[in-house]
């Protein structure tokens, strides 16, 4: 790409394309130091469908598979304010179906069609197929379409020229944290539990890494007390073909949710009921079955279903050690999409400064 501007007569070209891609990307993808990759900073990452309703996400939402809430709404990004322009907080691989929702944060891309009744959308909607909206809404930004557009309110809407690519590869993803998942499972505890009338008693003592090793799975009415230094990565690895988790608690000291991931690498089920879980819930090969309660931290899991309340509480342990290759490339952003003027003007603030600069070092005379 050239972009040329005249200044006192002259004639500067400035060539800036590549650069321009690098300083929009820079601003997008932020360093991966968790080892979750593409997933991480997500409240919820679903590999195939995800239909839980009637309550709401606090963070940003992946879906791989169709994301269509059973019985209508499902807030996205609830916690975050109507600022979140250039960056996806919803991402659907699939079609996307749902009534009277709301996404509060930033823009939104959907693979397949999206049929979406009365939205509340702050920003942009980029969708590859159709678009279909039965009643009115509203969308702050602008709604770009493949398809066929269809919608009884008057909603700014553009066709797109040709589809946008995916802001995340759920393939490659999928296939970097089932890796991941089994790469932590195989790890030695270093750590004790003890158990006493259904009660917990996990101890970790290394300021770095702690992995626990559990093997069992039904902790209904459990009440599960973990102590680790304040700061540590804690691995929490549940064995078994399903596990449980109705009534009961998992309780903290020294280290905080945001540090401690359970991993659940075999198992096909993961049941909740009435349950605050407290960590990161790591079950790539499971359908989650969430029944009211909520999780105080990121769920990454095959499928979703239910109505479990998702708090943002982003992972920020360490487990770079124990990731694979493209586990560690991160895609929260619009790099493909219309950027905001905001951020055009910054790159391009940028370019001028770097080929300025460029100019005085050419205008220097040799020593």
């Amino acid at each position: 790409m050239q972009t040329f501007f005249q200044s006192k007569g002259n004639s500067y070209t400035l060539r800036f394309g590549a650069a321009l891609f690098v300083l929009l990307a820079a601003q997008a993808h932020a360093s991966d130091l968790t080892g979750l990759g593409a997933a991480s900073g997500y409240n919820a990452f679903i590999f195939s469908n995800f239909t839980e309703s009637g309550t709401d996400s606090e963070g940003r939402i992946a879906v791989g598979g169709n994301f269509a809430p059973a019985n209508g709404g499902f807030t996205v990004a609830s916690h975050y304010g109507s600022d979140q322009a250039g960056t996806f907080d919803l991402v659907v691989g699939g079609n996307y179906t749902n009534q009277y929702n709301t996404v509060a944060g930033g823009d939104i891309f959907v693979g397949g069609n999206m049929n979406w009744t009365d939205p509340t959308l702050s920003h942009n909607a980029y969708v590859d197929g159709n678009v279909t909206n039965s009643s009115y809404g509203s969308v702050g930004g602008k709604i770009y379409y493949g398809g066929n557009y269809s919608s009884v309110g008057t909603l700014n809407n553009q066709k797109m020229a040709t589809p946008m690519a995916s802001p995340l590869d759920f393939l490659s993803i999928q296939t970097s944290i089932d890796a991941l998942s089994a790469n932590l499972a195989q790890q030695a505890s270093n750590t004790t539990i003890q158990v006493a009338y259904n009660t917990y008693t996990m101890t970790g003592a290394s300021p770095a890494l702690n992995v626990f090793n559990l093997t069992d799975s039904n902790f209904n009415g459990s009440t599960i007390n973990l102590s680790a230094p304040a700061g540590s990565t804690v691995i929490v690895n549940v064995a078994g073909q399903s596990a449980s988790f109705n009534g009961g608690s998992i309780n903290f000291s020294g280290v905080s949710a945001s540090n401690v991931i359970f991993n659940f690498a075999t198992a096909k089920s993961v049941n909740m009921a009435s349950f605050g879980f407290n960590g990161t819930l790591l079950a790539p090969l499971a359908t989650f079955n969430g029944t009211y309660g909520q999780i105080n931290g990121e769920l990454i899991a095959n499928n979703a279903n239910g109505t479990t309340e998702l708090h943002d509480v982003a992972f920020t342990g360490n487990l770079t050690q124990f990731a694979t290759g493209s586990t560690l490339q991160t895609s929260n952003s619009q790099i493909a999409a219309t950027p905001e003027p905001s951020t055009w003007m910054l790159a391009l603030s940028a370019g001028l400064a770097l080929t300025a600069s460029a100019r005085r070092r050419r205008s220097q005379p040799n020593c």
